[in-house]
């Protein structure tokens, strides 16, 4: 990161980086600001003092911790002191314990920023892949599969990747088989991706969810839109872990992330794969380009 032409802000615990630089043998050099600064380096802003730290063992205060992080970042953002956010994974349980009432950061981050309009994207070299629906038990996706939700999803892809084909997945095996597996896809997803076509975007589907990602990997589609999380995210994480990037779409901000989730068993242990970390800061950098260059 040293080596990139950006600033970099950690917002974390000065303990905490003091603690595992002694425990790997690491010495992270960061310099301490007030706010995020614009010129080249590794800064820290140490947004929490008192800490306990047991490697691999989540807590209330670990929660908190997380959710104080999260806000501060937020708040810089929305003063227009950072162009992008890159977030690491969060324990889903302990943060809720801190009054964090969200499925995740996506959500989150939506509505800290008053967005209506926006997806979740996971991509790699080779597939991108949006979500309608992100962390809801399976009993529940059913319910969410609307036209109006999917119309929305579509126009938002092909906003901010116009002309792109995108590939729709179905929720039934078969894609509903004509209605013989379940009627979402002749109900909802079908007139949805009609109503997208009539507005001009390359939208097709919906697709046996069993085939359609062949199909992307092979260039039929460049964008693929998953009905469901482990639906979208299997064939990611299946033809890139470690190099894939989470990307919140629809923010007035730049938000990337990791693709994986906080590893507890390793912690501490020096076995981390920063993998997806750079390819989150890679991805991030140059999203603020793009941006840059359509002002």
């Amino acid at each position: 990161m040293r080596e990139l032409p950006a600033s970099f802000t950690v917002y974390g615990s000065k303990k905490v980086l003091e603690y595992y630089g002694e425990l790997l043998s690491l010495k992270p050099e960061l310099q301490e600001v007030s706010s995020p600064p614009r010129e080249k380096g590794l800064f820290l802003i140490n947004t929490i003092e008192n800490v306990e730290i047991t490697p691999g063992k989540p807590s209330k205060k670990c929660g908190e911790s997380q959710l104080n992080f999260l806000k501060r970042a937020v708040e810089d953002a929305k003063k227009g002191n950072l162009d992008a956010i890159i977030t690491l994974p969060i324990n889903k349980k302990v943060i809720k314990e801190s009054g964090f009432s969200f499925p995740g950061h996506t959500e989150f981050l939506a509505e800290s920023f008053k967005v209506k309009d926006f997806a979740m994207m996971l991509a790699n070299e080779k597939l991108k892949v949006v979500l309608l629906t992100t962390h809801l038990p399976l009993r529940e996706v059913p319910k969410e599969v609307k036209k109006e939700k999917i119309l929305s999803k579509l126009k938002l892809i092909n906003s901010l990747f116009k002309g792109s084909k995108i590939g729709v997945c179905g929720l039934n095996p078969h894609a509903g088989e004509e209605g013989l597996f379940g009627e979402e896809e002749v109900k909802e997803i079908e007139p949805a991706v009609r109503e997208a076509q009539k507005l001009g975007i390359n939208a097709f589907g919906p697709y046996p969810s069993d085939t359609i990602f062949n199909r992307a990997l092979k260039g039929e589609f460049e964008i693929v839109l998953a009905i469901y999380h482990d639906q979208g995210l299997i064939p990611v994480k299946l033809t890139g872990f470690g190099k894939s990037v989470n990307i919140t779409l629809g923010l007035p901000i730049i938000r990337t992330s990791v693709d994986h989730g906080t590893a507890y068993d390793i912690a501490g242990k020096g076995k981390a794969d920063n993998g997806s970390f750079k390819e989150a800061v890679i991805a991030a950098l140059n999203l603020i380009e793009r941006k840059k260059k359509k002002l």
